[in-house]
Order: structure tokens, then C-alpha cells, then sequence
């Protein structure tokens, strides 16, 4: 339990949100790699870049293969001071992440409810959401790996 929340949390979700608030350094993967590191890192390590490349496949939104991609933080770093977890990443090409930043996109990551894909975010589905004037409705379009599985 978790004073200020009603619902009962997971450990995944205490552990996360103590490396988020700096309480603890990092949360671990399944091969013991730092895979959540909350506010004590800025980039993203080897072993983050990896389970992401696992889950986007490359430029989430383009497609462009791994090696042309970085990982970027969804929210941003310093101004939202977002965390260095791979819930909070996504791969982009230069030209995608421009166009995330500058022309009011937005990007969600879904993460699957069972199994260790839960845990390291790997399993998770990039879906992003157009500005207004590109789609009045906003209608959430998918990305990254997940959206070749669909069509096979």
C-alpha cells in the first residue's frame, strides 16, 4: 500500500516509483541490467537501448532501422522532468523526434498486463497521437514493432 492511493500497488510499480523519486538508484531487469533508472540518469544505457530495439523495432513512427535511431525520453527530461525508464522511452530518428517536438505530437506507450514483457516495457505497444490540425480527432495511431505484427 502507498499512502495518498486507495488501490493496493504492484512491487514492480512501488520499485519503479522509488527509483523515480530517487529512493532507490534503479530497477533491474531479468539478467540484472539496469533497466528503470528514474531521475539518477539522463541518457539511456546499452541495455535500455536493447529492450527497446525489442519493443520498437527501430524508428517508432518511421520504421528506420535501430542503428539510425536514439532513444528519446517521452517526457522530456528537462522540462518534465521525465524519468530514464523504458516506459519513458521511445527510438526516433532525428527527423521523427523533430517532428514529436516541434509539431505537437504526442506518443503513449501501452504496456501489456502479464509477464516480464510488463516488468522491462519491452512488451509494450508505441502509439502516437497526431496535433489537432493534422487530425481534428486525434485518432492514436500505432508504432514500432507492434504494427508489422498486425499486418503479418
Amino acid at each position: 500500500a502507498v499512502d495518498g492511493l486507495d488501490q493496493p500497488v504492484s512491487v514492480g510499480a512501488a520499485r519503479r516509483m522509488a527509483a523515480g523519486g530517487g529512493i532507490i538508484p534503479c530497477v533491474l531487469g531479468a539478467d540484472s541490467e539496469v533497466l528503470d533508472w528514474g531521475r539518477e540518469k539522463r541518457l539511456f544505457t546499452r541495455a535500455q537501448r536493447l529492450a527497446l530495439v525489442e519493443r520498437d523495432g527501430g524508428c517508432a513512427m518511421c520504421g528506420l532501422p535501430p542503428e539510425m535511431t536514439k532513444a528519446h525520453h517521452i517526457r522530456w527530461w528537462k522540462r518534465d522532468h521525465g524519468p530514464t525508464d523504458l516506459a519513458n522511452g521511445v527510438l526516433l530518428c532525428e527527423t521523427c523526434h523533430h517532428r514529436i517536438h516541434d509539431n505537437g505530437w504526442d506518443i503513449r506507450i501501452d504496456r501489456p498486463r502479464h509477464g516480464t514483457a510488463n516488468r522491462t516495457g519491452t512488451g509494450g505497444r508505441v502509439w502516437f497521437l497526431p496535433p489537432a490540425y493534422v487530425d481534428p480527432t486525434r485518432t492514436p495511431r500505432l508504432g514500432g514493432r507492434a504494427r508489422f505484427d498486425i499486418a503479418a
